[in-house]
């Protein structure tokens, strides 16, 4: 009989996250595995995201950052633990459609697959740093921030992670997000294995350059930049505005360069986002991506903070270089001066060299993506992936 696997997911697309569970699943399906998803839907789903999102709204917080106090949920342990699965795997399941107490009643062994610092701090996504940080040593009443008012939905929500969970296996993308989780007090002593996420080279792999531009009717003849965020420009994380800014200087010596920004169109009222601006709105689909990728000369990822950004492995699924600042997961993802270029964290400046460097053609821009597209089919192609996760089931089950 084949191995069952049942993928718990809010979202089944949309974000990084939602469409890496996915192709997770569809990864493990072709691998012969009987291999499920649900993802999250319905009334009952909405009003517990906004009771959730009402709850997290009781904390006024200095640290700008997603939270998810997981008090309310839509699909419920019973469901999960009468289904025929062998192993549930848990991806981002927050935000109105897992509560902490429910994970904590499934009996099915367990795989939870982190994309945030959410599984092991409070009801953040991504936590402040530093020596005495609270997902370090614990969120106490004496070491909140005295700039943040209101409920400690923080500590209340780590406590309930605390309280409720026993240790179930984590499964990283990154060496940094490991690093974090050993770090932390929650998780420190977890079992814990390290596997990317999973691309489909079938469906990203390197088109021409100039079909693509026309497929999606870009008439420009200039170089391309290409900016991902299904949140938009304006989520602070992802760094639109320090991109904005490395821009200014690429354009001394490129004037005709031009940055597509793939994601939700700004508002009105928020204007446009700068010259050499063109908003090619959401992707929908595989086809939408493949187009986007190859339509560009890099992908340039200016983030705060982030785990494994998906659209920096697809590009270079798609033999597209990255520009990204040496922080979080990125380090695992591009080679330094072979599948593209990692800048100083936050600046700006050398943010753009890498990106001058990558149109170079005395850099061979092409020679870094054909290397990114090896490096992309050994390490994150689909199969590979799926082998993986295979082995850490089967490890449960024995």
């Amino acid at each position: 009989m084949a191995l069952r696997v049942l993928h718990l997911s809010t979202y089944a697309g949309g974000g990084g996250a939602g469409r890496a569970a996915a192709a997770l699943n569809e990864a493990l399906q072709k691998a012969g595995v009987d291999s499920r998803f649900i993802s999250a839907h319905g009334t009952r789903f909405k009003a517990a995201r906004a009771a959730d999102r009402a709850l997290w709204r009781l904390q006024r917080s200095a640290t700008k950052t997603w939270r998810s106090p997981a008090r309310f949920g839509s699909l419920s342990a019973s469901e999960i633990n009468e289904s025929s699965a062998d192993v549930v795997n848990l991806h981002w399941v927050t935000d109105g459609f897992m509560s902490i107490e429910e994970i904590g009643k499934i009996k099915k062994p367990l795989v939870m697959s982190i994309y945030d610092m959410w599984p092991f701090c409070g009801s953040e996504h991504y936590g402040v740093d530093g020596l005495n940080a609270r997902w370090k040593v614990g969120y106490t009443r004496e070491n909140r921030s005295r700039h943040d008012k209101g409920l400690d939905i923080d500590r209340t929500t780590w406590i309930r992670k605390k309280t409720h969970w026993q240790k179930f296996h984590l499964v990283s993308a990154s060496t940094w997000m490991t690093a974090a989780v050993r770090q932390s007090a929650l998780m420190s002593d977890w079992p814990i294995s390290q596997v990317p996420h999973a691309v489909d080279p079938q469906k990203l792999s390197p088109q021409d350059k100039t079909t693509s531009r026309q497929q999606l009717g870009i008439t420009i003849r200039g170089p391309i930049i290409a900016f991902f965020s299904s949140a938009g420009i304006q989520d602070k994380r992802k760094g639109y505005d320090l991109l904005a800014e490395a821009m200014r200087h690429v354009q001394v010596e490129y004037p005709d360069v031009c940055l597509l920004v793939v994601g939700p169109k700004s508002r009105p009222q928020q204007g446009v986002p700068g010259p050499g601006v063109l908003e090619l709105g959401p992707a929908h689909g595989d086809h939408d991506l493949a187009l986007a990728y190859s339509a560009a000369d890099v992908l340039a990822v200016p983030s705060r903070e982030d785990n494994m950004p998906l659209t920096a492995m697809e590009a270079q699924m798609s033999g597209r270089p990255v520009v990204a600042f040496n922080i979080g997961g990125l380090p695992d993802i591009v080679r330094h001066n072979e599948t593209g270029f990692l800048a100083r964290p936050l600046d700006t400046t050398h943010l753009a060299t890498g990106i001058l460097r990558s149109l170079s053609a005395t850099h061979a821009g092409k020679e870094w993506g054909k290397t990114a597209r090896q490096r992309a089919l050994a390490t994150w192609g689909s199969q590979g992936v799926a082998s993986k996760y295979i082995e850490i089931y089967q490890n449960l089950l024995t």
